[in-house]
C-alpha cells in the first residue's frame, strides 16, 4: 500500500504524526510519501516532495488577504501536488493540516474526485468542518452556513470581504464530491463537533488520538539535566511546553497566564520552565526559566521527566500534544479546559479548570498536584499513557482506516462494472 500525505510542514506535532505513520508503513511493507511546502530534513522512511518556492507562501497569503477566501488560491503549488500524485499513483491520499498558503483545497478535492482516489482527512484543526476557521473561538456559525463573521480576519485571513458563507459552501461541495472520503478526528471533543457540521454530513468519522514515540517519551533519569540547568534538588518544577509563548492574554496558547501564576509562587521553592519560542521580551524572574524551542526530542523528554507537573494554558486545543508527552514521561498534567486536552488526558493523573481562572489553578496545584508525582507513581502513569498514546497504536488505527476506504473503493468499482 502507498499512502501520499499532504501537510503544511514536515516538523512539529503534525509532522511527527506523519513520520510515525511512515515508520509503521515501512515495518508492514507499505510506503509513504509527503507533499509539504518546505523540506527541512530528509528521512529514510518518508520520501518528501517540496511543493513551494521561497516566498511563494508569503505571496499567496497576501493574495488570500485580498480575496477573502482562505483556501481558494495557491495555483502553482497546487499543481505541483497534483503532479506528484499523478507520478506516485498512491492507493490512498491523506490530507492533514493543509493551509491556503500551500494549496487550493477546492481544486485539490476536485482533482481527487477526477482521479477517483480514496481519501482520508484528519481534523487536526477545525477548518474542514467549519469551512474556514482553524479554531472557532466560541462562534457557532459553522453549524448553519457562516456569513456575517464576528472574527473575519482570523476566519478568512482578510479584512476586506466576508466570504465565509462562500467558503462554507465550497468546502461542503468539495468534501461531498470525493468518493469514499473518511474523516478522522484527533479527540472525541473534535469528533463530536465535526459530527454536528452540515459540511460533514454523510461522511464516516472516527477518533484516532495522536501518537507519541514512547521509545523517546518515557521516564528518564533527569538528575544531570537538573544540575545543568542549576535547579536545586529540593525545588519543585512546573513545565510549560508551547509552540509560541506570547505575552498577549488573547493568544490562543494563553501563556501569559503562566506569568501571573508564577508571581504567586515567588519566594517559594518552585521553578517554572518554559519550552517554546517566545513572542516578546519577558523581564527576568528568579522562578521562571525560558529554554527556547527544543528540537532534540530526547532533551524534551528529559524536561518532562524532570518536571513535577506539566501546565497547559491554552484557550483552545483540538488535542494537546504536551498532555500526551508529559503523561508518557510519568508527569501529571493540570491546566485550563480547552476542549481537546481534557478529553484525551488520563483522568486519574490530570485536572482542568475554567479558562483564565488562575485562582482555581493555583489552588489545585498547591493542594494536590505539586505533590502527586513520586518515583513509584511516575512509572504507573507512564504505563497507562503508553497504552493510550503509543504512536504504533495510532499508526495501526490509521491503517485500519486506509484498508476501509480501499475496500469501499473496490466495492464501488465492482458496482460500476456490474452496471
Amino acid at each position: 500500500m502507498k499512502i501520499l500525505h499532504v501537510n503544511c510542514t514536515d516538523q512539529g506535532s503534525t509532522g511527527k504524526i506523519v513520520l510515525d505513520i511512515a515508520k509503521y508503513a515501512v515495518q508492514t511493507g507499505s510506503h509513504c510519501v509527503l507533499c509539504t511546502p518546505v523540506v527541512h530534513e530528509p528521512r529514510r522512511e518518508l520520501k518528501k516532495y517540496r511543493t513551494s518556492f521561497p516566498y511563494e507562501q508569503g505571496l499567496y497569503r497576501r493574495i488570500n488577504y485580498c480575496l477573502g477566501l482562505r483556501y481558494g488560491f495557491a495555483p502553482v503549488s497546487t499543481a505541483r501536488i497534483c503532479r506528484v500524485i499523478d507520478r506516485q499513483k498512491p492507493d490512498v491520499v491523506h490530507l492533514h493540516s493543509v493551509n491556503g498558503d500551500m494549496v487550493n483545497l477546492y481544486a485539490l478535492l476536485r482533482f481527487l474526485k477526477k482521479r477517483n482516489l480514496p481519501t482520508v482527512i484528519t481534523n487536526h484543526a477545525e477548518f474542514f468542518y467549519t469551512g474556514s476557521c482553524p479554531y472557532t473561538w466560541g462562534c457557532e456559525g459553522w453549524k448553519t452556513g457562516c456569513g456575517h463573521c464576528p472574527n473575519l480576519f482570523y476566519a478568512a485571513a482578510s479584512r476586506f470581504f466576508d466570504r465565509t458563507h462562500t467558503a462554507w459552501l465550497k468546502m461542503r461541495k468539495g468534501l461531498s464530491s470525493v468518493p469514499g472520503l473518511y474523516a478522522v478526528s484527533v479527540s472525541e471533543y473534535i469528533r463530536s463537533r465535526s459530527a454536528r457540521s452540515p459540511i460533514m454530513e454523510g461522511i464516516p468519522q472516527r477518533v484516532i488520538t495522536n501518537g507519541v514515540d514512547t521509545q523517546i517519551f518515557h521516564p528518564l533519569d533527569s538528575r544531570e539535566l537538573r544540575k545543568r540547568l542549576q535547579i536545586p534538588a529540593d525545588w519543585k518544577v512546573i513545565l510549560h511546553v508551547t509552540a509560541m509563548f506570547s505575552l498577549d492574554k488573547n493568544s490562543v496558547k494563553g501563556s501569559a497566564y503562566l506569568l501571573e501564576l508564577a508571581q504567586r509562587f515567588r519566594g517559594e521553592k518552585v521553578m517554572f520552565l518554559v519550552v517554546g519560542s517566545c513572542n516578546g521580551t519577558v523581564a527576568p524572574q528568579k522562578n521562571i526559566r525560558f529554554l527556547g524551542k527544543i528540537e532534540d526530542q530526547s532533551l524534551l523528554a528529559g524536561c518532562y521527566s524532570m518536571a513535577d507537573l506539566s501546565l497547559i494554558t491554552s484557550r483552545h486545543e483540538t488535542f494537546g500534544m504536551p498532555v500526551a508527552e508529559a503523561l508518557c514521561c510519568g508527569t501529571p498534567v493540570v491546566g485550563f479546559r480547552a476542549g481537546g486536552p481534557e478529553s484525551v488526558a488520563l483522568p486519574q493523573w490530570s485536572e482542568f479548570v475554567d479558562y483564565g481562572n488562575v485562582d482555581q489553578l493555583e489552588k489545585i496545584i498547591r493542594s494536590k498536584w505539586l505533590w502527586e508525582k513520586t518515583p513509584e507513581r511516575r512509572h504507573a502513569i507512564a504505563a497507562q499513557a503508553e497504552a493510550a498514546y503509543d504512536s504504533r497504536r495510532m499508526a495501526q488505527e490509521y491503517f485500519q482506516v486506509y484498508e476501509t476506504v480501499l475496500k469501499h473503493a473496490a466495492a464501488s468499482e465492482n458496482g460500476r462494472k456490474q452496471k
